[in-house]
């Protein structure tokens, strides 16, 4: 399963904890403006994302299967949800207008040589469900990508969710929709070298007890 990193920089900053997304933020961002302007420039623009729950639901109607990832990109010129469905033979990645829900293309690929299409359990809780459970982790934020992957033998949802001052990975179970683990990082808004301590936080809620059974 690939993963990409898809925000970087001041561009990551452009979504506050309101899940608004200004697209003058976007460009802002993309021309080197601060941490402060880009966030200034997304609270001015007002555009509200649709959410993950949303697009999920509007994929699903346009290809049936499985929801493997999604996440926020840039296809000509428009956000967009990066919704990749997993089918019995093949993959479909479908593009959802991030702001209207308007399909904007489907996308098939019938080369896609993917081991794990013939062992994903049946009762997954899903993708926009396991990044409700990271928001809510992370006490608000909007998420911006989602992956569903193994880790050490379970089944995990990778979930990356965007702050106006920082950026949370969390790690959802599959199955079960418990937490395991989090990492939250603050924007550093100086261009020095030095580092605060403080602002990486780690929490680990992995307890092997609570997934006993769990995995297929």
């Amino acid at each position: 399963m690939n993963k990409r990193t898809l925000w970087a920089g001041a561009l990551s900053v452009a979504i506050a904890a309101s899940g608004v997304y200004g697209y003058n933020a976007v460009q802002a961002a993309g021309s080197g403006q601060t941490t402060a302007a880009g966030t200034q420039a997304a609270a001015k623009q007002q555009q509200q994302l649709i959410g993950m729950e949303k697009a999920e639901q509007l994929a699903l109607a346009a290809a049936s299967g499985k929801v493997e990832s999604m996440d926020i990109d840039r296809k000509k010129g428009k956000l967009v949800y990066d919704v990749e469905i997993q089918q019995s033979n093949r993959d479909v990645d479908v593009w959802i207008d991030a702001y209207t829900g308007k399909s904007l293309g489907v996308r098939v690929d019938r080369d896609d040589d993917d081991d794990d299409r013939d062992n994903l359990p049946g009762n997954l809780i899903g993708a926009s469900k396991a990044s409700a459970i990271a928001v809510k982790h992370a006490k608000g934020g909007t998420a911006v990508e989602v992956d569903l992957d193994q880790d050490d033998g379970r089944w995990v949802y990778d979930v990356e969710v965007k702050t106006a001052n920082g950026s949370s990975d969390v790690e959802v179970h599959a199955i079960s929709g418990k937490v395991i683990k989090a990492e939250y990082e603050k924007y550093d808004d100086h261009d020095d070298d030095d580092d605060d301590d403080d602002d990486h936080q780690d929490w680990d809620h992995d307890d092997q007890d609570d997934h006993d059974g769990d995995d297929d």
